[in-house]
């Protein structure tokens, strides 16, 4: 029996169990459309000492705002920690928590959707078994309980199949979710260590600024 004839027979409400796939489809390749576009340039953190000490900081603003290898998102926060850096180290840690909350939300963007997605998909699916296994309960009683056996049973897998495809779109689309929640959570440490590294730097540049200048010593 085709795919097409199995769905046919499963009753309308395989329509939104279909739309229900697409719809998870869909929110997932543009999620690894925007991982792929924040991570494409190279690694997420510094390497070496390329952030060491206020100058170390200044030189890894003038490469990453002159296109170098580091990502969108590391660009933003060594923009952030540049601008607000003369309202010193409380300002600075401010800011970047904005900038890491903002950047959480919208690696976040869609899961929600897809959640809603897997739970709704078994559930239309079971609605459609009842509703089939009431047609055939229907049948059975105008004919007076005369039913063939062979008829009785095809209308009730046939009844069932909206529960079969509803769990299958929940598994697939629950897989998905899983993988772009990791990869949500991978990037948010990230963004943490690269946020320590650059708060870190920037201490270490304030302290040798003071130490330096000798009215601070006293």
């Amino acid at each position: 029996m085709s795919l097409y004839l199995l769905f046919s027979k499963g009753g309308w409400l395989m329509w939104p169990v279909l739309a229900c796939s697409v719809i998870g489809l869909a929110v997932f390749m543009e999620r690894l459309l925007y991982f792929w576009r924040i991570g494409r340039r190279g690694a997420l953190l510094p390497h070496g000492d390329e952030a060491d000490g206020r100058d170390g900081m200044e030189r890894l603003f003038m490469d990453v705002a002159g296109g170098s290898r580091y990502p969108i998102l590391v660009a933003d926060m060594v923009a952030e920690v540049w601008q607000a850096r003369e309202g010193g180290y409380g300002a600075v840690t401010e800011r970047l928590e904005m900038v890491l909350d903002e950047a959480v939300a919208r690696a976040s963007s869609g899961l929600g959707l897809l959640s809603t997605l897997i739970s709704l998909s078994p559930l239309l699916g079971l609605l459609g078994t009842v509703m089939g296994l009431i047609r055939a309960f229907m049948v059975i009683e105008r004919a007076g309980g005369r039913v063939n056996a062979c008829a009785l049973a095809g209308g009730i897998w046939e009844a069932m199949l909206t529960t079969a495809a509803g769990l299958a779109v929940a598994i697939i689309l629950t897989v998905l979710h899983k993988f772009l929640a990791y990869r949500v959570d991978r990037l948010e440490k990230t963004l943490l260590r690269t946020a320590r590294l650059l708060t870190t730097s920037l201490q270490e540049g304030i302290e040798d600024q003071d130490s330096r200048n000798p009215v601070m010593r006293r």
